[in-house]
């Protein structure tokens, strides 16, 4: 139980790998209820999807909100995932193919978490919605992963270079550069966003489809630097 592995001790990376792992493993074995039992029971969380933003103040409403996301899902399968920490909280990134009533969906979700005597405190949540896939094996890449290809024509440019433990604040940060640059350009023009942190792929790729920003496309320029390329809406 995650009460055993980590209260009443620091929380490392190895204790923090398997609090993710469990909270996951959860979703995809049917048993959100014990989404409960990783809360306080004065949990506060915060959740943005794209039909609302709304607050919860307690553990069982947490709870109660992922059986309604989850409870009649099937088939999970595990895309992505990643657990680290973003400065003094927790992240917690997962996407799941799954099928609801006959339907094969995609979902993310990027938690942000603040842990006290090894249990969340306080939850920020992103999530991507329900996206219709058809049948899971028929899916394409969301963005196709290319260097040789000509690129899109860019409008205007946005470079982000992190060093050792700043990548860990890399999404904390980026997203809202992204946001204030494209204020600066027309409505379907392009911006180029060049990263070191290969870890921004998930969190920009999820940004887009929450923010309705089209991700044309990324390209790895051999493992150094990814390059996307974000159409404003």
């Amino acid at each position: 139980m995650i009460k055993t592995q980590m209260e009443n001790e620091p929380v490392g990376q190895l204790q923090a790998q398997r609090f993710g792992e469990d909270w996951i493993r959860a979703i995809t074995d049917g048993a959100t209820d014990r989404i409960q039992a990783f809360c306080h029971p004065d949990l506060v969380s915060v959740l943005l999807t794209p039909k609302r933003y709304m607050t919860l103040d307690n553990a069982p409403a947490m709870a109660a909100k992922y059986r309604d996301w989850f409870g009649t899902c099937t088939d999970f399968q595990l895309v992505a995932s990643r657990v680290g920490w973003v400065g003094e909280r927790l992240g917690i990134f997962y996407s799941f193919l799954l099928q609801d009533r006959g339907d094969w969906f995609r979902i993310e979700q990027q938690l942000y978490c603040t842990l006290r005597d090894g249990r969340v405190q306080k939850l920020h949540l992103l999530c991507s919605g329900f996206q219709l896939v058809g049948d899971a094996g028929q899916t394409v890449p969301l963005v196709r992963l290319v260097s040789s290809e000509t690129d899109p024509a860019r409008d205007a440019l946005l470079e982000f270079h992190t060093e050792g433990s700043e990548a860990t604040s890399t999404c904390a940060v980026l997203t809202p550069m992204i946001r204030s640059k494209l204020r600066e350009i027309q409505s379907g023009q392009v911006l180029e966003v060049r990263v070191n942190d290969p870890s921004a792929r998930d969190d920009i790729e999820a940004w887009s489809r929450l923010s309705e920003n089209r991700l044309l496309k990324v390209i790895d320029d051999e493992g150094l630097v990814l390059r996307f390329f974000v159409e404003k809406k």
